[in-house]
């Protein structure tokens, strides 16, 4: 009897649940590839940015221990220009495409970037490293203000709020005594405001041409300016026989170099400027670490505070609240038009509700 009450189809239940497993599956791949599609376009870059701000962060140990004694022009000559010909070798095929005016677009990028270098590098004979690592990263606030000003585009009021609130853990990290300006300090400013028009400069040209040929006659054109700088500096040893001048030669050429500019170039093609400003705050949170594990520096509260600020800034920046505004009244909404097209069920239920009361 039992037998004959059973379905004839015991694996029907099974089918319908397969079903709608296949279904959902299908939704989760369309999901995850969609996923990866953002990733692509967006994500990805920024998250290659940040690793690149922790080769800068790496790289800045391996600088201060290289260029202790000797011209730091040599080192950035010798950076810049190697990391123009690993980039040139890698991407030869790609120089057939440059154009004249396309070659005129790298001199262009490449002079903002060659004078912040030089810059910073006269700003640091007159002023502290605490100093110059500060108002070098005010180029978090130039860029949005010369965005507004030069190019008349409209910056969002979240990264406005996100520059701030990153200066402000900059300024933890990186200030233990206060600010005391001097001479050095205006050298330094400028190489924030010729290092913002170098971040803009990118992002001019990052969809008008090829950005990794560009990219090479930019650091290609850093390289000769600073050799010929390096030529009138009578502390320039061009053969050191020191090895740590030469490993952090290759290691800032390659990495912190060629990898974070050629980043950088194609990035700026679908992150904004001021986001990309942004990430290069990392540089003195991973600068920190690195002198913790490499140099065996203290690592203090006041860093991890500012760690957490920057984090938090680049977070905000990257949180669309127009797109959760306009889900939540979407949502709203279907609930609304739901109740408006089943008014009667609702009052059967509440009075049924009432009757049993």
């Amino acid at each position: 009897m039992d037998k004959d009450i059973r379905p004839r189809h015991p694996s029907a239940r099974e089918d319908i649940g397969g079903e709608r497993g296949s279904f959902c599956a299908q939704h989760t791949l369309a999901i995850i590839s969609l996923m990866v599609v953002i990733m692509t376009k967006a994500r990805v870059y920024f998250l290659l940015l940040i690793l690149g701000t922790a080769f800068w962060g790496v790289s800045f140990s391996l600088v201060k221990a290289g260029v202790s004694n000797g011209s730091p022009f040599v080192f950035l000559a010798y950076k810049f220009g190697l990391a123009a010909m690993v980039l040139a070798v890698v991407f030869f095929r790609r120089l057939h495409r440059l154009s004249p005016r396309a070659l005129v677009a790298g001199v262009l990028i490449g002079l903002p970037l060659l004078l912040a270098n030089a810059f910073q590098t006269i700003g640091l004979q007159h002023t502290s490293v605490t100093n110059s690592a500060f108002i070098t990263g005010i180029d978090v606030l130039l860029i949005p203000l010369f965005k507004w000003v030069l190019f008349r585009r409209s910056v969002p009021r979240q990264v406005w709020i996100s520059c701030g609130l990153a200066i402000l853990g900059l300024y933890i990290i990186v200030v233990q005594n206060g600010l005391r300006l001097n001479v050095g300090d205006l050298w330094t400013l400028s190489c924030a405001v010729f290092f913002a028009g170098y971040v803009l400069t990118v992002g001019y040209f990052a969809n008008r041409y090829d950005p990794l040929p560009t990219v090479i006659i930019a650091l290609g054109f850093c390289g000769v300016g600073c050799g010929l700088a390096g030529i009138f500096d009578t502390r320039a040893n061009w053969v050191p026989g020191d090895t740590t001048f030469w490993i952090g030669i290759v290691f800032a050429a390659l990495l912190a170099t060629a990898f974070m500019y050629g980043v950088q170039s194609t990035a700026q093609r679908h992150i904004p400027e001021e986001k990309v400003a942004l990430t290069y705050l990392c540089e003195p949170v991973f600068a920190t670490l690195s002198g913790a594990i490499l140099l065996g520096e203290t690592l203090t509260l006041r860093t991890v505070a500012g760690a957490g600020l920057i984090l938090s800034a680049m977070l905000l920046a990257e949180i669309n609240f127009r797109v959760i505004r306009r889900r939540a009244v979407r949502s709203r909404s279907q609930k609304t038009i739901s109740n408006l097209k089943h008014p009667t069920q609702k009052s059967l239920f509440k009075f049924r509700r009432g009757a049993r009361t």
